[in-house]
């Protein structure tokens, strides 16, 4: 199956999270503080700042020197993946990110999904070929899940076939377009505070 995109590029989306994650640093130095995760010595993460204190350590996003692919994802669901989420998933390794959202004048506290290491990018592309073959078994549009919010029952979702960011109902479908491509729906989160 062939999906015609619009003209975009994995940089664009990887450009506007890079600019998320530089309002992220802005915020944290204004905080004095890093965000904290539970510390777990089998689970590594360049992401780790410092040493660990109370089971919890500081981290930060960290920038990969040569970034991942999807192709692992394209060949399973024979598909082509819609670029934007390469420039989401493959060029940067974080905890989830906290943030907010305003859409429509309601505010919503998001938890954007990354990869904290090699092992997470790996089992991250297995989630997605199921959440993908869940969606094809029940006969909704293809797309694939970015953030997860408050609501356990609803999450943010790219669409597959047009780059358009929305809320999706879980079992349901989309409930609402949020933006019109990532870049967009990035330049729209502010750093939640910690």
């Amino acid at each position: 199956m062939i999906i015609r995109h619009k003209p975009v590029s994995a940089s664009s989306a990887s450009e506007s999270l890079s600019a998320f994650y530089a309002r992220c640093a802005t915020s944290w130095q204004q905080q004095n503080q890093l965000p904290m995760v539970a510390y777990d010595s089998d689970w590594p993460s360049p992401c780790e700042k410092g040493e660990p204190v109370e089971a919890m350590i500081q981290w930060q996003p960290h920038a990969l020197s040569e970034p991942h692919s999807l192709d692992n994802i394209a060949r399973a669901l024979e598909m082509e993946l819609h670029p934007d989420l390469s420039g989401l998933f493959c060029y940067w390794y974080a905890d989830v990110v906290s943030a907010e959202l305003n859409h429509e004048g309601r505010n919503m506290t998001i938890e954007l999904v990354q990869a904290w290491n090699a092992q997470d990018f790996e089992r991250l592309q297995e989630n997605i070929i199921a959440h993908v073959m869940m969606q094809r078994r029940i006969g909704q549009a293809e797309t694939v899940f970015i953030a997860s919010c408050e609501d356990e029952m609803q999450i943010i979702s790219l669409v597959n076939d047009s780059g358009e960011i929305v809320l999706e109902q879980l079992g349901k479908g989309i409930i609402t377009t949020l933006a019109g491509d990532l870049a967009s729906f990035l330049s729209k989160l502010k750093p939640a505070q910690l």
